[in-house]
C-alpha cells in the first residue's frame, strides 16, 4: 500500500493543528475566579469522567448536582467530594435512568429548585456495550436498540430542550461527551457508533441554531478516545488492544472538560494523536476496514477471527457483571 497520502495529510494536520492550537491550559486561580459558586449538574456523575470532574470541579468551589442510575455509588461520591471540603449544602444527588427519556426534565426542575439557577451542563451519560451486531442476537431487537438510542441520544436532547432557557439567563454552556467512534465506525461497536454519530450529527446542528439566535449558550463536543477509567483500565488487562497512543488519562480529559466551560470550544478532541491518526485513516486510508478487523482478531485464528470476537464479547459480558459495570445493557437486560 502506498502510504504517502496518508502520511502528508497526518502531517499537515498535525502541523495546522499545533500552529492553531488552543490558548494554553487555564491555571488553577484561572480555573476557581471563574467556577467558584457556579452551579453544575453533571450526568453520569457515578464513575469514570463524571465522578473524576466532579471532584476537580468541587476542588474549585463548584456547586454539583449529581446525576447517575446507582444511588449508592453517587453516595459514595458525594461522601468523597465532602470529605475533600466541600460544602455539605453544595452537593446532591439524584438518582435516574436516562431510559426513561421524560426524566431529563425532572433532573433540571431539581437542579433549579436546589440552586435556583444553572451554569453549566455536562451530558456525560451513555449505555457502554460492544459487540458485533450480527453476530449477537440481543443487539438485533428492536426493543433494545431504542433502549439504548433513548439513553444516549434522546435523553440528551431532552436534556438540552430543557436547560437552555436556565442556562440562557447566565450565559451558560453545555458539554456533551460523545466519542471519535462517532466520527470512526467499529465494527465491533455498531449500535455505539451509530449513538454517537447521531448525538454528533444532532448537536454539531444545534451549534449552528444557537449561533443564528444569538443565544448567548455555547456548546461544546467532546470528541473522545479511550480513556482509561478503573473499569476500562481492567477490561484492557482482558485483552482489548489499543495502541499506547490512543489512550488518555482520565484526571487530564477531566480537566480538558473543566476547561472547555471557559474556553468553550466548538469540539475538544482528546486524547489529540488519536483524533488526528484515527481520522486520516478513516477518510485517507482504503484498507482501514481491514486495519480495524485485524486489531481485533485473536492470534492464530483462522480467516477474519470473527467467531472468536464473538466468543471474546460473551467472556467479557461475564467479567462486566462481576465488576458490576455498565448492568442492565448486557445480554437478556431490557
Amino acid at each position: 500500500m502506498n502510504y504517502k497520502i496518508p502520511l502528508l495529510i497526518v502531517l499537515i494536520s498535525a502541523s495546522l493543528y499545533y500552529f492553531f492550537s488552543p490558548a494554553s491550559p487555564l491555571s488553577d486561580t484561572q480555573l476557581t475566579e471563574h467556577l467558584n459558586g457556579k452551579v453544575v449538574l453533571i450526568c453520569g456523575a457515578s464513575s469514570g469522567i463524571g465522578e473524576e470532574l466532579a471532584y476537580q470541579l468541587a476542588a474549585h468551589g463548584a456547586k454539583l448536582v449529581l446525576v447517575a442510575r446507582s444511588q449508592d455509588k453517587l453516595d459514595k461520591v458525594r461522601t468523597e467530594i465532602i470529605k475533600r471540603g466541600a460544602p455539605d449544602e453544595d452537593v446532591i444527588t439524584i438518582s435516574l435512568d436516562f431510559s426513561d427519556v421524560s426524566k431529563s426534565k425532572e433532573v433540571v426542575d431539581q437542579t433549579l429548585e436546589k440552586f435556583g439557577g444553572l451554569d453549566y451542563l455536562v451530558s456525560n451519560h451513555a449505555a457502554i456495550f460492544t459487540g458485533p451486531f450480527l453476530g449477537l442476537p440481543h443487539l438485533q431487537d428492536p426493543e433494545y436498540i431504542e433502549k439504548i438510542f433513548r439513553v444516549n441520544l434522546f435523553s440528551h436532547i431532552q436534556l438540552a430542550v430543557h436547560a437552555l432557557p436556565h442556562l440562557e439567563k447566565n450565559n451558560g454552556h453545555i458539554y456533551f461527551t460523545s466519542s471519535l467512534a462517532g466520527e470512526i465506525p467499529v465494527y465491533r461497536s455498531s449500535l455505539y457508533c451509530s449513538t454517537k454519530h447521531a448525538m454528533n450529527g444532532f448537536f454539531y446542528s444545534l451549534q449552528q441554531e444557537l449561533l443564528a439566535r444569538e443565544s448567548s449558550v455555547s456548546l461544546t463536543i467532546g470528541s473522545l478516545g479511550l480513556i482509561l477509567t478503573k473499569e476500562i483500565s481492567q477490561l484492557m488487562a482482558f485483552g482489548h488492544p489499543y495502541p499506547a497512543w490512543a489512550r488518555g488519562s482520565l484526571e487530564e480529559c477531566s480537566r480538558g472538560v473543566m476547561e472547555a466551560y471557559i474556553t468553550r470550544p466548538q469540539t475538544m478532541t482528546y486524547p489529540r494523536i488519536a483524533g488526528m491518526i484515527y481520522r486520516a485513516n478513516w477518510y485517507f486510508d482504503p484498507h482501514f476496514h481491514e486495519g480495524i478487523i485485524q486489531r481485533f482478531k485473536a492470534k492464530g485464528t483462522e480467516g477474519k477471527g470473527y467467531k472468536e470476537v464473538v466468543e471474546k464479547v460473551s467472556q467479557t459480558a461475564d467479567l462486566l457483571k462481576n465488576m458490576e459495570y455498565q448492568l442492565g445493557y448486557g445480554p437478556g437486560d431490557k
